[in-house]
């Protein structure tokens, strides 16, 4: 009796792992993060980090990450950057703030894909990855808590209806009828290397890069879309200011969006209740 007892449980308990996992197979909890690099101000990266919702549609159920979805906004980027260059302060510009940066996934459905084909093919592209990041940068022009003396560039637009700028590509400009012109060109994201150039200086050229990335436990590709998968997605802007001394100031950001998959929290409470009840099973056969 006691046997059939402990075999019914250990049933019981593989039924519910067997249906949380079959009721959940197209959405996972994600933490993210949502980062911007930047190759002047010295190489400073900002940072947010949040939790949300994926919704993946792998080869088979959880397996080969095919499609990525993300459905709600879940980091809001609020950072200062102070501007320590002489070169640049001479021009008028003493910080940089970035105000409410995220990503904008209800514009255009926040859908990437193809996830492992991109991975597994050198030139195939993501053919669904335009996200638009929303927000504002500010360009403070005056020591004036950046209110009164400051050009606003917003990171997306619509032209004609469509999204254009960071995180969907296309030309963004502010500034153009007064001494400073900022344009911004944007990128769709990506899982391949991106890079932007900055001019120091003294003149040279330098470069930046990052590079995207999907995989698995013991990164393995074949297990990206289940739990302790990763997905860093990149996308770069190349900017280029007119107006401050130096005549082209070229530079640029990189932004990058990490998605791990973790568990559900019903779903560890269901371990920790199989795992307790293994104990239990193991100390009856014990006092056996």
């Amino acid at each position: 009796m006691r046997q059939l007892h402990r075999v019914s449980t250990l049933l019981a308990f593989a039924l519910a792992l067997t249906i949380a996992g079959a009721a959940n197979a197209d959405k996972l909890l994600f933490n993210g993060v949502h980062g911007i690099k930047f190759s002047n101000f010295g190489g400073v990266d900002v940072t947010a980090t949040g939790t949300g919702v994926a919704v993946v549609n792998g080869s088979g159920g959880l397996g080969h990450l095919t499609t990525l979805q993300i459905t709600q906004n879940f980091t809001t980027l609020n950072s200062v950057i102070p501007v320590t260059d002489p070169i640049v302060t001479a021009g008028g510009i003493v910080e940089v703030r970035l105000d409410g940066l995220r990503m904008n996934p209800q514009a255009q459905g926040g859908v990437f894909a193809p996830i492992s084909g991109a991975l597994q093919n050198t030139a195939l592209q993501l053919t669904q990855a335009t996200m638009p990041i929303a927000g504002q940068v500010r360009i403070c022009l005056f020591y004036a808590g950046c209110n009164s003396g400051s050009l606003t560039q917003t990171l997306s637009q619509t032209s004609n209806g469509v999204y254009v700028g960071n995180g969907v590509g296309g030309l963004v400009t502010i500034g153009g009828e007064g001494a400073i012109r900022i344009s911004l060109l944007g990128a769709p994201w990506t899982l391949k290397t991106v890079s932007v150039s900055n001019r120091t200086n003294n003149g040279a050229i330098t470069f930046l890069s990052r590079k995207g990335f999907a995989h698995g436990p013991a990164s393995l590709t074949s297990s990206t879309a289940a739990t302790s998968g990763v997905v860093q997605l990149v996308t770069a802007n190349q900017t280029t200011v007119v107006g401050v001394p130096g005549n082209s100031d070229k530079n640029g950001q990189i932004s990058r969006l990490v998605v791990h998959f973790t568990p559900e929290p019903g779903l560890l409470l269901l371990l920790g209740a199989g795992a307790v009840g293994m104990a239990v099973i193991g100390r009856g056969r014990i006092r056996k």
